[in-house]
């Protein structure tokens, strides 16, 4: 197949689908608004610099006549275009054969409660490119859901996690580990990500007398805000702001962990979670349908009420106490993700519905 993918470069998962078609032995070209190379992909920028994710929201628009020539270069196949109410709305504007796209999370549920007009205008793309498309990929039950309260056909969708990858994510020696004091969290620093919740609760179990030590490895527009909330709370020796990691020191940061925090309020199936899984830790999250998906509270990790920095404490408090636990998370956990979130499972499947598409 000739498959031209309309997706941000800088994504965690467009190298992987990338690499998998390419590997499969189609041809493969990548149109992205965020200038970063793929080693051994064919990308190609349409996009501003410098790059705002936040900013210049116009370019899925105004850079469709920029999309189609590329397109008509190319001559694709099929188009598949992950991120649906943005770079499938590029999608749909550029280009009329088959179309599949993939609804991840922000790009369909509403994140953060925000003005009627936004949630109006985010629907309406939603339904204009779903009605456009010949295939959707939704990554969690509670994004067909939404799909489906939106009007868009059953039919067209498929639903599996985008998943991780096991040989990669693998846990490191020695684990379980018999203390549980180091934690990890990497989702961005932004609202709907609420680690603002996790740095009050860090700060409680200091009050406590509690010794931890939490990584937070990612960046984002609120970090310095919550780096001067830390400063505040006297977790200075307690807490280490890394900023975005690349792919491979995710990996090394992870396995250096016992337990896996995030204090997200609204998600399709977290990548990170399963990564975090499928390394061994011992998953602290908070309790939205995306994660009691994958989570069974007091069995193979612990949801806590989103927000709620006291039960975030107390969940952590109890992660640390508790080795049997961690032990059934580590037990458990891997071959839950193993078998219902595997990176190369899902993108076969993927590739064996655009056959289809194409076929049809």
């Amino acid at each position: 197949m000739r498959i031209l993918m309309v997706a941000h470069s800088n994504a965690t998962w467009t190298p992987d689908f990338g690499r998998f078609f390419v590997e499969r032995g189609d041809a493969l070209k990548i149109v992205s608004v965020a200038p970063d190379k793929i080693p051994g992909l064919d990308v190609a920028f349409v996009g501003i610099e410098p790059f705002d994710p936040f900013k210049n929201k116009h370019m899925f628009f105004t850079r469709v006549p920029r999309i189609r020539r590329i397109i008509r270069a190319f001559q694709p196949d099929v188009v598949f275009a992950p991120y649906l109410a943005s770079n499938g709305l590029s999608a749909a504007l550029s280009w009329k054969g088959p179309l599949a796209v993939c609804a991840v999370g922000g790009d369909v549920l509403e994140q953060v409660k925000g003005p009627r007009l936004r949630r109006c205008l985010r629907e309406t793309l939603v339904r204009f490119v779903c009605w456009r498309s010949d295939l959707i990929h939704s990554v969690s039950q509670g994004i067909t859901d939404e799909l489906v309260r939106l009007g868009v056909t059953p039919a067209k969708i498929i639903q599996f996690p985008i998943g991780m990858d096991p040989k990669r994510f693998c846990p490191a020696p020695g684990m379980p580990r018999a203390e549980g004091t180091r934690f990890v969290a990497i989702r961005k620093h932004e609202p709907v990500y609420d680690n603002a919740t996790i740095i009050r609760a860090l700060g409680r179990l200091r009050a406590k007398g509690r010794t931890f030590h939490c990584t937070i490895a990612c960046n984002g527009s609120l970090l310095d805000d919550h780096k001067a909330q830390a400063r505040e709370a006297g977790l200075d020796d307690a807490v280490s702001f890394t900023g975005n990691l690349p792919r491979e020191q995710v990996v090394d940061t992870l396995r250096q962990a016992d337990v896996y925090v995030s204090a997200s309020l609204s998600d399709g199936t977290s990548v990170a979670l399963l990564e975090a899984m499928a390394v061994g830790l011992t998953p602290v999250v908070s309790r939205i349908p995306a994660n009691e998906s994958w989570v069974d509270h007091g069995r193979t990790g612990l949801l806590f009420t989103p927000g709620d920095a006291d039960d975030l404490a107390s969940a952590l408090e109890t992660a640390i106490d508790d080795a049997e636990l961690r032990r059934r998370a580590f037990e458990t956990n891997r071959a839950l993700v193993e078998s219902q979130g595997n990176m190369h499972q899902s993108f076969a499947r993927l590739a064996e519905a655009f056959e289809r598409l194409v076929s049809g």
